[in-house]
């Protein structure tokens, strides 16, 4: 099945342009306004669909109106959201069409992640993906099936050859779901360059969302930067909860805030769709001051490399402390963003006394709708004893080299390329809790991001031969404790980790659980259409499993964020009496089994 929704060339903007251009084509005389209604268009909504993005390549991978729960570039935990996620009315089971002609090039399912994924290359140079899928179309469901038996395994990762799944725009490839780390019915959707696999953001390929609402400013922070810098007399950043008022953004109770020495800024920003409630990602960020080009952001592209530099980008301590995500204009020298454009000064501000500075603070989404905040800086002179009597004689761990801090009960190793800016190191050492194999051991500021992977190494004398192949490292939060790995190796339990917290070792000699949902031994389960079970694993988590029916091994789907596995049934399943096996381990090798005779 195939079919021919609505292209960009037919969409709201696009046809509200041509008509436009035509009016002032055949007006008597052309007129100023329709002139500068078009000039709009191009520098708005239209603008932003650049010339190197065709908007006439690629159709609605839905045949549903577009509403989006999710933008491109959208700040999510630890990375920026590469696609757009497309409502799918809270069901699953839609059609997914081929974007453009091309072939299948990629077939990945995971339990976590996009759950089960297609991509598509198209001869124009992109490749679409489609992700949290319910399942393919029956070709492709049969080919990955095979491979899935073949290999033993639910997760696969295939690469088909080019010719194998032709596809023409508008056939039906797959079918929308719930899969993978999905927090409910929906598709995400990419456009990536097939050259470099960068994401682009969709929107700039002409796809008729409706939007006429700008994005909202919620919060505002003025930081001090340095040791003799304030901000309303505050050593501390100083929040600003601004009010919209005339079309512009402004500050509650004041339009002037005083500040001395250097300072930077950082905004809390969302942006809502018409008939929408979600809070998605804006586009661009820009900086002004006193009219002259001072700090730009924009989510037009970005590479998966440097998606995690968004720690960066965030105030870290806000995100963590607040869960509320504020976005910096200090561009960090360890940050390799490739979104910035014309920051100067790294978005520090020199402020002089004396002198006012006009800042202008303008955010768009997508399609060219904006905000705009408006205040006055007025220089001031910095209070006496502001900081400098301050002393660190903390250990410096640099950005420019590996570092390195040992004693005689941890080793720890962090390249430089972890750290976003020099910092002071702080450690300190907690005392031993019940269940806990050794003390508990404060490593760096929980506040500051490591963007990579660092090496520690904590010395167990307290761990009992019979248990240290149980051994792991497990971070200590106002939780409980969460499992950070590790392996034993001469005395010391060892393990990567990517951010500081507290550390300590703990044995995991506890078996997965395994639940039976919907059979027991004995069952007839010939009225269903499929078996489920519940594998969970208190601490070192789920590393492998095996089911099997009548000693023969069989797919089970792992939809890990419910801890649920499902068998649908199909030709392995005999008339009759069949054994079930299910066999699951932990990363500690602890072991469980479920068996039971099924009647069918």
């Amino acid at each position: 099945m195939r079919y021919t929704p609505f292209n960009v060339n037919n969409s709201e903007t696009g046809s509200t342009l041509k008509l436009l251009i035509l009016q002032i084509n055949h007006a008597p005389m052309k007129s100023t306004l329709l002139i500068q209604l078009v000039l709009f268009f191009l520098v708005t909504g239209f603008g932003y669909s650049q010339s190197k993005y065709p908007d006439d390549a690629f159709i609605s991978p839905l045949d549903i109106s577009l509403k989006l729960s999710g933008t491109f570039g959208e700040l999510r935990s630890n990375h920026f959201h590469s696609g757009i996620d497309i409502k799918t009315n809270e069901q699953t089971g839609l059609n997914v069409y081929a974007v453009a002609d091309g072939y299948v090039s990629r077939i990945k399912i995971q339990s976590g992640g996009y759950g089960k994924a297609l991509y598509i290359t198209h001869p124009n140079g992109f490749v679409s993906v489609y992700g949290h899928l319910s399942k393919y179309n029956d070709e492709i469901n049969k080919w990955v099936k095979q491979n899935q038996y073949s290999k033993q395994s639910y997760e696969v990762d295939l690469y088909p050859e080019p010719g194998k799944f032709a596809v023409k725009q508008g056939d039906i490839v797959a079918y929308s779901g719930n899969s993978g780390r999905s927090g409910g019915p929906h598709l995400h959707f990419e456009l990536r360059s097939a050259a470099d696999q960068k994401p682009v953001n969709p929107l700039l390929f002409g796809y008729p969302v409706y939007d006429k609402t700008a994005p909202t400013i919620n919060l505002f922070k003025i930081y001090p930067f340095g040791i003799y810098s304030e901000v309303n007399g505050n050593d501390e950043a100083v929040d600003f909860y601004p009010s919209l008022t005339n079309g512009k953004y402004v500050f509650k109770n004041d339009k002037t805030v005083e500040a001395a020495g250097q300072v930077y800024f950082g905004i809390n920003t969302v942006d809502l769709f018409n008939g929408g409630m979600n809070r998605n990602g804006v586009y661009e960020i820009e900086v002004l001051v006193d009219s002259k080009p001072f700090y730009k952001h924009k989510l037009e592209t970005f590479s998966f490399d440097e998606t995690r530099y968004i720690n960066s980008l965030i105030d870290y301590k806000e995100y963590k402390t607040k869960n509320r995500q504020v976005q910096k204009t200090f561009v960090e020298p360890n940050n390799k963003l490739s979104i910035y454009q014309g920051v100067e000064n790294s978005g520090i501000l020199k402020v002089m006394s004396g002198r006012n500075y006009l800042v202008e603070v303008r955010v768009y989404d997508a399609v060219g709708n904006f905000s705009t905040l408006e205040f006055t800086i007025k220089g001031t002179e910095i209070k006496e004893n502001q900081k400098s009597g301050l002393e660190n004689k903390k250990q410096v761990f640099s950005y420019k080299g590996n570092n390195n801090f040992k004693n005689e009960w941890i080793n720890l190793e962090i390249p430089g390329i972890a750290l976003y800016d020099t910092l002071h190191f702080n450690y300190r050492v907690l005392p031993k809790t019940l269940n806990r194999y050794s003390a508990i051991h404060q490593i760096g500021n929980p506040y500051t991001p490591l963007h990579t992977w660092c090496s520690l190494m904590i010395r167990g004398d307290s761990v009992p031969k019979r248990l240290q192949d149980k051994a792991i490292i497990a971070e200590v939060t106002d939780d409980g404790i969460e499992s950070a790995g590790g392996t034993w190796t001469n005395g010391f339990v060892s393990t990567k980790i990517r951010n500081f917290g507290k550390f300590c070792i703990v044995v995991d000699t506890i078996a997965p659980v395994i639940t039976a949902l919907n059979i027991k031994n004995q069952k007839s389960v010939a009225s269903q259409k499929s078996i489920k079970l519940k594998i969970e694993d208190e601490l070192s988590g789920i590393s492998n499993y095996k089911p099997t029916l009548n000693g023969a091994w069989i797919l089970m789907e792992y939809d890990v964020k419910n801890d649920l596995l499902t068998y649908y049934f199909d030709e392995h399943l005999l008339k009759g009496k069949n054994e079930f096996k299910l066999e699951v381990w932990d990363a500690k090798n602890n072991y469980s089994v479920y068996e039971a005779t099924l009647n069918n």
